[in-house]
């Protein structure tokens, strides 16, 4: 990966006059609302920073991402930096960026508001997939959710098995996209399985909202079952905070798994194409400091079979946590052992309804016996 670029650097060329997008649409980097003709009805609608987000009716395959009235007075800086940034990385990389996320091209603004929104591309269609469930199916944007889970869950929605070359061809890519934003100083905070799409077919993932990304540190984005454990409730979240999410993350996609057996899997080295990769992962993961937590840059690199190189001592982790304990089995009764050649057959008790015929036979005889006594005693005193 190249030498860090900061964002800061490409501020002088930010809003200097209309530039050619490689992807497809030569537009100023500021503009009006205006100046982007109708706009369509939204696809989305208050999603976290965004109140909309608007198809623009005469330029397909573009969106009006429009903010919530109450940003950040520096927002419009902020935006400008982001937009001029890809100017500062090697072709390559800036190529990969904006063919891998949405990156935005231009800031939206009017008279009182420098920071309306901006204007991204919408996710390419390779990005669509129809999804079968049951007898219905329905085609929308494939979340990298689903390679947190196992090839055959995935078959079963239709869509094509990854196996594994198909999940470490999109680690690689996530990585290295993940390696750039690291490179020109950035945070994203938001790594998580919703702010990505895979496309199975093409092997390569999408990255969104990226809009989002500020300079060295912002508020930490909370996310269910994201939380950084050396990140503390209430600070920012920093280039470490980033470097621990987008490890889990990967380590997710990579084992097909979402709970403790993730890290039991990841620490189980079964990557023997890519040796490095489980260290790298346990110690973005378990490490007890975070300083000490290896870079996006480094998780690439092991990803494409390189080597990990760190500082010694190696860096102390936390214990591996608890797997789940396994649903208990429901008691089997135990069968009763059966008669072979072998054993004396048991003779039958005697059945408890053939008692009182027992009983009646008994009682005649003593009748009988006492009937021959009174005759005897009858007839000697005659």
């Amino acid at each position: 990966m190249t030498e860090p670029h900061v964002i800061d650097g490409a501020d002088d060329r930010a809003g200097a006059g209309p530039a050619a997008d490689p992807r497809g649409w030569v537009l100023p980097r500021t503009v009006s609302v205006g100046d982007l003709g109708p706009l369509a009805e939204p696809i989305s609608e208050h999603n976290g920073q965004a109140i909309a987000v608007k198809p623009l009716t005469n330029h397909p395959g573009w969106l009006a991402k429009l903010y919530r009235p109450d940003q950040h007075p520096e927002d419009a800086h902020r935006l400008d930096q982001l937009i001029s940034a890809p100017d500062t990385l090697p072709e390559a990389d800036r190529a990969l960026l904006y063919a891998g996320t949405c990156w935005p091209a231009a800031r939206i603004h009017e008279p009182g508001n420098p920071a309306v929104g901006c204007v991204i591309p919408m996710a390419p269609e390779q990005y669509r997939s129809e999804l079968r469930r049951g007898r219905f199916s329905e085609r929308r944007f494939v979340e990298i959710d689903w390679l947190a889970k196992s090839d055959e869950s995935i078959r079963g929605v239709g869509l094509p098995s990854p196996g594994s070359p198909g999940r470490l061809a999109a680690c690689r890519q996530l990585t290295a996209l993940a390696a750039i934003l690291e490179s020109l100083g950035l945070v994203y905070s938001d790594w998580s399985f919703s702010n990505a799409f895979w496309s199975p077919d093409q092997r390569s993932v999408y990255l969104i909202d990226v809009d989002g990304c500020q300079p060295n540190k912002m508020s930490d984005i909370h996310q269910p079952n994201w939380a950084d454990p050396l990140t503390p409730p209430g600070t920012d979240a920093d280039e470490y905070t980033d470097r621990y999410r987008l490890g889990l993350l990967v380590a997710k996609c990579m084992t097909g798994r979402r709970d403790a057996h993730t890290f039991h899997r990841v620490a189980a080295s079964p990557w023997q194409e890519q040796p490095a990769v489980s260290e790298v992962l346990l110690d973005m993961l378990l490490a007890t400091d975070r300083e000490r937590r290896p870079s996006a840059a480094q998780l690439n690199q092991a990803l494409n079979s390189g080597p990990y190189l760190r500082t010694a001592p190696r860096p102390a982790r936390t214990e591996l946590p608890p797997l789940p304990p396994q649903p208990t089995q429901p008691t089997q009764p135990i069968p009763r052992p059966s008669t072979s050649s072998h054993t004396p057959e048991k003779k039958p008790e005697a059945s408890p309804a053939k008692q009182p015929a027992t009983d009646a036979a008994a009682g005649w005889i003593v009748l009988v016996v006492i009937g021959l006594i009174l005759l005897i005693i009858i007839a000697s005193n005659h």
